[in-house]
């Protein structure tokens, strides 16, 4: 293999398939395959779970495959200075230079590397910008317990006329749903390791193809291929989480609400983090008192849609994370009682829905 290429282009692909690396007794999942054919390289890295594949355009003297250690070569691309690097392999060595700078790098036999999954035929495509944001929404909910499997990553369903993700931890759901014309239904459990990869690879601009297999799912942009196994496990029946009516319904602030919830709960409780909400005509009081550190309280206005006074307690970690990405002025909260789930929308509509459990009050505190 002889190529030479711009050090911009090739740390970029690096970067993209260096999430798929890992340290096992397996050796050669710590190695990046790179793959050099007429003006294109091909960076290949898995971790049997999970295959990225990258590429970037170069000069091809000599066609030629060889397996790299992945954080190495990573490492001594990115503190090159820029402009042209100039690689060279015989038999299982890279030569490597840039500038005054030469390295020569050890590797493994291509033919080590583990065989290439296929990926299904039928696939559909949307804006990359719109995924991302779908993703966002909803990852921060998914639970991170391997115990619960079925929970350990976000549930793609398409149907009709419309596309979803779910993610749930059983103290929380996030939901967003975008209009999109499916052929046929859709259910995919994807791990959440794989949608964290996903998202240091989409862009803001450009389409992403998705196509979904009976165990696998991939995503692939112009420069990027990803592929993921599935989680062989029933995701929740979700659609039963979502309260069925509202006794009271208001209109908050987002950045006002956010920046309280924030304030406010610096002196929280560590385990519980628990806030008290205190709705009273058209304010919303919130509160926190930590026996060993003190206490705080905040006040602020909201429009009330359905009226109702309450009282009710909720992880304040749990408040700041939908907030974060709601891209409204103005956030709904809808509640029941002090004991059932409260739900947060964008005023604009019901197609992102955050579904929050509260921390229980003692009976004898509730006003």
């Amino acid at each position: 293999m002889k190529i030479t290429c711009d050090k911009k282009d090739i740390l970029e692909s690096l970067r993209s398939v260096q999430n798929a690396l890992t340290s096992t007794t397996l050796p050669i999942l710590s190695h990046i395959l790179m793959s050099a054919k007429k003006q294109l390289v091909e960076l290949t890295a898995t971790n049997l779970e999970t295959t990225i594949r990258s590429n970037f355009t170069c000069e091809t003297e000599e066609e030629g495959q060889i397996c790299l250690p992945g954080e190495k070569i990573f490492s001594i691309v990115r503190e090159l200075l820029h402009g042209e690097i100039y690689l060279e392999t015989e038999e299982n060595r890279l030569t490597l230079k840039c500038k005054e700078a030469k390295f020569n790098l050890l590797g493994l036999s291509s033919t080590e590397f583990p065989e290439f999954p296929s990926i299904e035929k039928e696939s559909f495509s949307l804006p990359q910008i719109f995924l991302k944001d779908m993703f966002q929404k909803t990852i921060f909910a998914a639970s991170t317990d391997e115990t619960r499997q079925n929970l350990n990553g976000i549930f793609l369903e398409g149907e009709s006329e419309e596309l979803k993700l779910i993610a749930t931890d059983g103290r929380r759901l996030a939901f967003i749903k975008i209009p999109y014309s499916i052929k046929s239904l859709l259910k995919a459990l994807i791990p959440l390791q794989a949608v964290q990869q996903l998202l240091r690879i989409l862009g803001r601009e450009g389409e992403v193809k998705i196509g979904i297999g009976e165990n696998q799912i991939f995503f692939q942009t112009p420069q990027t291929l990803l592929i993921s196994q599935l989680i062989d496990a029933k995701f929740p029946d979700y659609e039963r989480v979502f309260p069925e009516g509202y006794n009271i319904s208001i209109l908050v602030e987002r950045e006002k609400l956010l920046g309280a919830i924030r304030r406010v709960s610096l002196l929280s409780e560590e385990k519980s983090h628990l806030l008290k909400f205190n709705l009273k005509e058209e304010k919303l009081h919130i509160s926190a008192v930590s026996a060993e550190v003190g206490s705080a309280y905040e006040e602020i206005p909201v429009k009330v849609e359905k009226r109702g006074e309450i009282e009710i307690g909720f992880n304040s970690a749990y408040l700041t994370d939908p907030l974060k990405v709601i891209g409204t002025n103005l956030v709904r909260v809808r509640l029941i009682d002090w004991e059932n789930p409260g739900v947060l929308h964008p005023e604009t509509g019901e197609d992102y829905a955050y579904v929050i459990m509260p921390i229980k009050i003692r009976e004898e505190e509730v006003s």
